[in-house]
C-alpha cells in the first residue's frame, strides 16, 4: 500500500514501546540482575524459559482489563503481578513477601531510563522529520514514568506533544486518546498519521479518530497482503512512505 497524498501529511504521532524504545538489556536479564542482588540464585536460562508463563498472564489480563493503562496505580500493580508470575517457581515455599519484594524492585528498574534503549533508527528519523517541518508527537499506553524516560533518552526536544495514557486517563484503542493528541498538536486527522507496533491499539485506535495508521513490524512477522493498512519494518521506511528526502549522509537502507 502507498500513501495517496504523502505531501499532505503535516503531523506524525509515534507509539513508544517497541516503536521508539525497547527494554535493555532485556526483561529476563534485568530480572536476573535483581535476583542476584537479592541473593536469589537462579540462572538466566531459567527465567527465559518462564517468560512464556508471564506472557500468558499478560495477554489474559489485558484482554479482560483493556483499559488498565489509563490508571498509573493499576499499571504498577499489573507489572508487579507479571513479575510475580515470572519468578514464582524460583522462590522457596512460595514466599509471597519475598516475591512481592523482588517484583517491586524489578518494576522500579523499569521506571528508569537506564532499563530502556532506543532503536538505531529513532534519532535519524525524528531529526529528518523535524528538519522537514513536521509536527511530531507521542501517543503511548504507559505509566507517568514515560515522560522522564523520554527526557533522559534525549527525545523530548523532537516532540510537540506527549500523550501518556496514565496521565490522560484514557488508553488505546480509545479514540479519545487520539483525539486528545490531535487537540494538543493542533492537528487535523486527514493530515495526520500514527505509527505503532500493535494492530488493535495503534492501527484501529488511530483509524477510529480519522488518523491514517502505519503498522511497524520490526520482526517481519506480518504478511503485507493480509493487512488493510500501511506496513513498514523500520522507522526509516516511514520516510520513504512520506517521500521525504534523507538528510545528507544518511543511507537508504537501515
Amino acid at each position: 500500500m502507498r500513501l495517496d497524498q504523502p505531501q499532505s501529511v503535516r503531523t506524525i504521532f509515534f507509539d513508544a514501546g517497541f516503536t521508539l524504545l525497547q527494554p535493555h538489556p532485556s526483561i529476563p536479564e534485568i530480572c536476573h540482575q535483581v535476583c542476584q542482588q537479592l541473593s536469589l540464585h537462579v540462572r538466566l536460562e531459567q527465567i527465559e524459559q518462564q517468560i512464556e508463563v508471564a506472557e500468558d498472564f499478560y495477554f489474559r489480563h489485558v484482554r479482560t482489563h483493556p483499559y488498565i493503562w489509563a490508571n498509573n496505580q493499576a499499571i504498577n500493580t499489573f507489572w508487579i503481578e507479571y513479575y510475580i508470575h515470572l519468578l514464582r517457581p524460583f522462590v522457596e515455599e512460595q514466599d509471597e513477601q519475598h516475591l512481592y519484594q523482588l517484583a517491586t524492585i524489578i518494576q522500579d528498574e523499569f521506571e528508569k531510563h537506564t532499563s530502556w534503549q532506543l532503536y538505531d533508527d529513532v534519532h535519524v528519523t525524528l531529526k529528518t522529520l523535524q528538519a522537514h517541518g513536521y509536527t511530531l508527537g507521542v501517543i503511548s499506553d504507559w505509566g507517568i514514568s514515560l515522560g522522564p524516560i523520554l527526557h533522559k533518552l534525549e527525545l523530548t526536544a523532537y516532540f510537540d506533544c506527549v500523550i501518556i495514557s496514565a496521565a490522560a486517563r484514557e488508553a488505546k484503542p480509545s479514540p479519545m486518546l487520539y483525539d486528545l493528541a490531535l487537540q494538543r498538536a493542533n492537528a487535523i486527522p486527514d493530515y495526520t498519521i500514527h505509527i505503532g507496533d500493535s494492530y488493535i491499539n495503534d492501527v484501529l485506535g488511530a483509524r477510529a479518530s480519522g488518523i491514517t495508521p502505519v503498522l511497524l513490524d520490526r520482526g517481519h512477522k506480518v504478511a503485507a497482503q493480509t493487512l488493510d493498512c500501511l506496513l513498514v519494518h523500520s522507522l526509516l521506511e516511514l520516510l520513504d512512505i512520506l517521500e521525504v528526502e534523507r538528510l545528507e549522509g544518511e543511507h537508504k537502507e537501515a
